[in-house]
């Protein structure tokens, strides 16, 4: 009998201890992983019934999304089952921690049941799950406002508590101590901690040991849990990152666009060995849609002393306020009409073109040269500018489905919106609610930092996000805003499809302020890499230029929210540009317009590298020396209208087109790029306003259904550009017209008849004609102002 008992004991003891066992190893991960499968189900379902209530232009792209991309949708739901697997696994083991802890802290009056075990694992994973999301919805609020801010009730309140009352060290904060309560167990038990931390230590020791002595068997186990484990992470990002159909120009060849290929070897190694003391560096920072008025210290601190140490443009405007053709623009020296990018959409021929850049002559000279960015930089992607190594997002529909499917799964975002997280789902860098500068700024020294090892380099770092959404992380977004603003705007601007509201003035006011805490928060991280020039010893070698693409509007006098769609007011296409160049030491502001076209030929005078023969700007390098610049003129187009409704824009003001889902098609012959329909170019290439201005007038070009509009505004006496003076001043019409028209006419690709700026293919009723949209017959007897 005795024996007996002693063998009934000893089974129950070990199948106790295998029941634990399995809880501690397998139940966990098991029940996580269900988990975080059930909320990233969850949260895609309720992403697609939302998109089914969306505007019309959201259901003809999701119709494109379902329809020949379908493949992709299936593709990013597997790889997005994997990640919350691993994720929800790694919560489990988590759980299984706080249990164990718990268990050797605290000696329960008896046992745990398979039951109460499975429960607390429940409820650990559920609470930590809880935790890591308020954390992460404090540290970047926009990537979470659609489902929780803008839903209301509970939601609301939860991300107002984590957002303006926690924030995100007080939520870590938060979830470290509820951790620790639940180790340490009940009040009353406390005074036994001593004696169980002994316990614990010893514990912990025999266990090491133990683990030490264990058979292959069980680390064989361990070996393929955590097989497993990578596995799925890295089915996760193959999935996630299937390269599409080659999207590189033919053109490539000369230059990488892969963010993991080294950068190019330049021309000659003997150049370069020769002439390195020779060549400065040339580190070119730029924000997207950074305003000329934002250079301060209120909102630029530290890129404003920098400009107070060089030589500082006050008068800068941009040709096409828009980052594709800007950005090709800068580094060619040449108009768009010129180089042929002539919209955010190109088609493959438009850009397989040798543009004979700056950075392809600089690397042909013996320079290092690359660029890195964030969402608005993937442009870089799609077109071979010479540069070496080239560290942005891929953009194609293939991306737009995989952030589509991604930037719904907010369970899981606190776990991929990280470098890692990254690595895993690269097309993360694509989204615009997740820019974050300082993100940015260390991969920018990074590659700055392999380049310098080279030799002289030519580094762009272009930052996104004053782009709109104007999405700062914290504490940026917040800086500048009204926290008791409870509107729709609260976190970020959101991109409508023409379906919004019109903003009233705490909305316009909010918005004003997002866009500031976004250009504190490049202004942070470009001090990052500049304090990287000074560690590393050659800020007195390095050449750095301060510029953007574009400015942006913010309701300034009534002309609405954004850039490119019109040309009213200096917002959209004044931008700052100052150049700091060690051996011009000088510091100074000048007032004289200059144009984005004057960069290339202003950095070629500075490397001392020879420039192509066609540049239609001129260098600015006299002005660093103190020497006054010649007068000039600068001129500006706008680009696609992505809607039907522009604010700030009266429809009498256009010619009418469809919006963006009728004018772009998926190019799937090259890489499936977004591209502008053929027969949709020299329609939306005819509807543009243009303009001329010098130090005080500004003439615009305004086709319409009804004629053309020569509009003029006196920007000194009337800077907000709201009268149009055209009328009382003929002579000054008649002066600008004539230049405008020397300038359009360049375009080889336009002529003029009735008044308007033409397609030369253009037949003699008018464009569009079947749709309705513009009869020059009808027209041509309304040129006047």
């Amino acid at each position: 009998m005795t024996l007996w008992s002693t063998v009934a004991s000893t089974l129950r003891t070990r199948r106790r201890l295998s029941v634990a066992g399995i809880s501690a190893a397998v139940l966990g991960p098991l029940l996580g992983a269900a988990y975080m499968l059930a909320m990233a189900s969850w949260a895609g379902r309720a992403a697609a019934l939302d998109e089914k209530e969306g505007g019309a232009q959201a259901r003809q792209i999701d119709a494109v999304v379902h329809g020949p991309f379908g493949g992709e949708v299936h593709r990013m739901e597997m790889a997005i089952a994997a990640a919350a697997i691993l994720v929800g696994v790694l919560l489990g083991v988590a759980a299984s921690t706080l249990v164990a802890l718990r268990d050797r802290v605290v000696v329960a009056p008896r046992p745990r049941s398979f039951a109460r075990r499975m429960w607390s694992l429940a409820a650990l994973i559920v609470g930590l799950h809880a935790g890591l999301e308020l954390w992460a919805m404090a540290r970047h609020p926009q990537l979470y406002a659609g489902a929780w801010y803008a839903r209301g009730g509970w939601r609301r309140t939860v991300q107002l508590l984590a957002t303006d009352v926690l924030g995100p060290r007080r939520t870590a904060y938060l979830v470290l101590l509820a951790c620790a309560a639940y180790v340490a167990g009940p009040v009353a038990r406390w005074r036994e901690w001593p004696e169980r931390a002994s316990q614990a230590t010893e514990l912990l020791a025999a266990r090491v040991e133990d683990w030490a002595m264990r058979s292959w068997g069980r680390r064989r186990t361990l070996a393929l849990c955590l097989a497993v484990g990578v596995a799925l992470s890295l089915f996760g990002a193959s999935v996630a990152h299937t390269p599409a159909a080659s999207a590189r120009p033919a053109s490539a060849a000369r230059g990488s666009l892969s963010t993991r290929d080294p950068p190019r070897a330049p021309t000659s190694g003997a150049v370069r060995a020769s002439n390195v003391a020779k060549r400065p560096n040339v580190l070119v920072i730029a924000a997207d849609s950074l305003r000329a008025d934002r250079l301060d210290p209120r909102t630029a601190p530290h890129l404003s002393a920098l400009a107070d140490r060089g030589t500082r443009f006050d008068s800068a405007y941009v040709s096409l306020p828009r980052t594709f053709p800007s950005w090709v623009t800068i580094l060619t020296g040449r108009h768009p009409h010129h180089h042929g990018i002539r919209s955010m959409f190109p088609r493959w021929e438009e850009r397989t073109r040798d543009f004979d850049a700056v950075p392809e002559r600089l690397a042909g000279a013996g320079w290092s040269t690359g660029v890195v960015s964030d969402y608005a930089g993937d442009i870089f992607s799609r077109i071979d500018l010479g540069f070496g190594a080239v560290g942005v997002p891929e953009f194609d529909f293939r991306q737009l489905v995989r952030q589509r499917a991604l930037e719904v799964e907010t369970p899981l975002l606190p776990v991929l919106d990280s470098s890692l997280g990254r690595v895993a789902f690269p097309v993360l860098r694509e989204m615009n609610d997740a820019a974050d500068p300082s993100l940015l700024a260390a991969s920018a020294v990074r590659r700055m930092r392999a380049l310098e090892a080279q030799g002289p380099f030519f580094l762009v770092v272009f930052f996104s996000t004053a782009h709109f959404p104007y999405a700062a992380p914290a504490p940026y977004y917040r800086r500048f805003t009204d926290s008791s603003y409870r509107g729709r705007f609260k976190y970020h601007k959101p991109v409508g499809l023409g379906r919004e509201a019109p903003p009233d003035e705490r909305d316009e006011t909010q918005v004003r302020a997002l866009y500031d805490g976004a250009v504190l928060a490049i202004d942070d991280a470009a001090q990052s890499i500049l304090d990287a020039l000074e560690s590393d010893g050659i800020a007195d070698d390095t050449i750095v230029v301060v510029t953007a693409d574009h400015g942006e509007t913010l309701y300034d006098h009534g002309h609405g929210q954004g850039h490119g769609d019109h040309l009213f007011g200096d917002e959209g296409t004044h931008v700052p540009l100052v150049v700091v160049d060690p051996r011009h030491p000088r510091a100074a502001r000048e007032d004289a317009i200059v144009r984005d076209v004057d960069i290339a030929p202003t950095l070629y005078a500075l490397t001392g590298v020879s420039p192509p023969a066609d540049l239609d700007g001129r260098s600015l390098v006299p002005a660093l020396d103190g020497q006054p610049l010649p007068p000039a003129l600068a001129y500006a187009e706008t680009e696609l209208w992505f809607t039907e409704e522009i604010p700030g824009l009266p429809s009498e003001l256009r010619l009418p087109y469809p919006g963006i889902a009728r004018l772009t098609e998926v190019d799937t012959q090259h890489g499936d790029q977004v591209v502008l329909e053929r027969e949709m170019r020299p329609l939306t290439i005819m509807a543009r306003h243009r303009m001329v201005r010098d130090e005080r007038w500004k003439l615009i070009y305004v086709p319409t259904r009804r004629g053309v509009r020569w509009m003029l505004y006196d920007t000194r006496d009337d800077p907000g550009e709201v009268q149009d003076v055209a009328a009382a001043h003929p002579d000054v019409v008649a002066r600008l017209q004539g230049e405008l028209w020397l300038w359009m006419r360049r375009d080889p690709s336009m002529t003029e008849r009735g008044g308007y700026l033409v397609p030369r293919e253009v037949g003699e009723h008018g464009l569009g004609d079947d749709l309705g949209l513009v009869r020059l017959g009808d027209a041509s007897g309304h040129g006047g102002t």
